[in-house]
């Protein structure tokens, strides 16, 4: 009895070991297409800017990194967001609005974009800080450290004439 249980056991290891193989190039290979769809974005170099908006380059991912930030005196747009291409869609069109004179709303003074990792630790307790909430690509806008507006745009109809009225608001 005893050894029929374990030839039955022993049968079906070895067909759920040949339904999925375990091989090193395989995890290998999912690990760079996870990688492949996590991608960051960076916004131009300074040299390429034709509007006095200051884009911060690097990614907030520690809630301490923030505090560097948020004493600037021109509004200041925190960019809650993850690094999926539809969310890079999103921060692309900031990045170029923001960059380009010829697009960016005529009269507006200048203002910061600091870019915060949303599914990291640090960014997921700044969410919190901040009362985000859960819709992600955010855009929180802060006038002497304090939220001033919200813009949470929709992924499926989104376009860059959506963060040009927006910041037509601020």
């Amino acid at each position: 009895m005893f050894s029929r249980n374990l030839a039955r056991s022993i049968e079906r290891s070895k067909f759920y070991n040949q339904a999925r193989p375990f091989s090193l190039g395989g995890w290998f290979k999912s690990w760079t297409d996870a990688a492949q769809s996590q991608r960051l974005i960076y916004p131009p170099p300074a040299s390429q800017f034709t509007t006095q908006n200051r884009i911060i380059d690097v990614w907030v991912s520690d809630k301490q990194d923030i505090y560097n930030y948020v004493n600037v005196k021109p509004p200041l747009l925190l960019n809650f967001t993850y690094a999926t291409p539809k969310d890079n869609k999103v921060t692309q069109a900031l990045f170029d609005v923001l960059s380009d004179k010829s697009k960016y709303p005529p009269g507006k003074g200048p203002v910061y974009l600091v870019n915060i990792l949303a599914d990291s630790e640090g960014g997921r307790e700044l969410m919190k800080e901040y009362v985000v909430g859960g819709k992600i690509p955010c855009i929180l806008v802060l006038k002497h450290q304090l939220p001033a507006g919200k813009y949470v745009p929709d992924l499926e109809t989104f376009s860059e004439q959506d963060i040009i009225e927006f910041l037509k608001g601020i």
